[in-house]
């Protein structure tokens, strides 16, 4: 693998010269940085990270704080499609990620604590959860700037996030103008506030309607097929089972409805379902998942986006709420007076 002295030799330049040309630095004719790049071109030869860092006080390096355990993170669409967006965005910036991710479900603040120990990073993204105060804390006495993927309890904090409000709000009155009274929520027992902004949309949905709300058709889960199967069954199996059942994420909205088939009852007939995401599995079931759309991707170059705002010392915009949009598919239809 050639080094920076060979693609001087080769190019016929100082090795200072070459690393102007690797750091876009001024002082570089024309003619000059495009010999050095040539070369560099068919060489094949990659700067070193910590050299360039070194050179500009940069590491080049963007930690992204995920505080839920590799498994739930690697078996969570939505999150893979933040991590996508935020990884684009670095990649036009010449920027890799570092990312830390929490040892247990319990230990969620350990992801930000490994990560603020190490030197090695520019800025960090942190997806927020109900444990971001406790490293909020520990980040601003930190140097590096840094991005909240969610919503920040404090109003200086950087942070971007869906309009979750706004997405169940649309979903439950949709199931109510299909007739349903009977509403169920498949909540979560983790507590992002994006999951406290979406209960919040339906109990407004629901007092819009005058239909009071009735915690014996709250169940929790955990954002898991798995656990949406459990929650699915224990509703369903109410003396006064709800008619329509709103999972407050995709994965938990496919457990119910395996749930609901499972107890002989049949999608929209029986049971109207909405999830939220609008993954893409959403469109493989029979019928499709109706669901509310929210963008990872663009949450994810948003956040991104805006910590290379910071890292530049350039004034962020106002946040604003990323829009949600209902997607009416196939899994949702007006309830029937009888039920069997």
């Amino acid at each position: 693998m050639p080094n920076i002295d060979d693609i001087a030799r080769i190019a016929q330049v100082s090795p200072a010269t070459v690393s102007k040309v690797v750091n876009n630095r001024p002082y570089v004719s024309a003619a000059t940085r495009a010999r050095v790049e040539r070369v560099i071109a068919e060489t094949g030869f990659v700067p070193s990270q910590r050299a360039r860092g070194l050179s500009r006080k940069r590491s080049s390096i963007l930690g992204l704080l995920i505080p839920y355990t590799s498994d739930q993170l690697f078996l969570d669409p939505h999150l893979l499609e933040l991590m996508r967006g935020i990884e684009a965005v670095a990649n036009e910036h010449d920027y890799n990620l570092l990312l830390s991710t929490a040892r247990e479900a319990v230990d969620a603040a350990s992801a930000c604590v490994r990560m603020l120990r190490s030197d090695m990073i520019d800025g960090a993204i942190i997806v927020e959860t109900s444990d971001v105060q406790p490293f909020a804390e520990a980040l601003a006495a930190e140097s590096s700037p840094w991005v909240v993927v969610g919503y920040a309890r404090q109003s200086a904090t950087p942070a971007v996030h869906a309009d979750d409000y706004g997405g169940a709000l649309q979903a439950t009155r949709h199931l109510l103008e299909l007739g349903h009274r009977r509403i169920g929520v498949i909540s979560s027992v983790w507590r992002p506030f994006a999951v406290e902004e979406r209960e919040r949309g339906i109990r407004d949905a629901l007092a819009e309607a005058g239909v009071a709300p009735d915690t014996g058709l709250m169940a929790l889960g955990d954002f898991s097929i798995e656990s949406g199967d459990h929650a699915g069954r224990a509703l369903l199996s109410a003396a006064a089972p709800p008619t329509a059942i709103f999972a407050l994420n995709d994965r938990m909205a496919l457990g119910l409805i395996r749930a609901a088939a499972t107890l002989g009852l049949r999608v929209p007939d029986d049971l109207s379902v909405v999830g939220f995401d609008d993954i893409s599995l959403a469109t493989l079931l029979t019928p499709a998942l109706t669901t509310v759309s929210q963008p990872g991707f663009a949450l994810g170059s948003a956040a991104a986006s805006a910590l290379f705002q910071l890292l530049d010392g350039e004034p962020l915009s106002p946040p604003a709420a990323l829009p949600t949009e209902l997607i009416i598919r196939g899994s949702t239809g007006p309830m029937k007076e009888v039920r069997t």
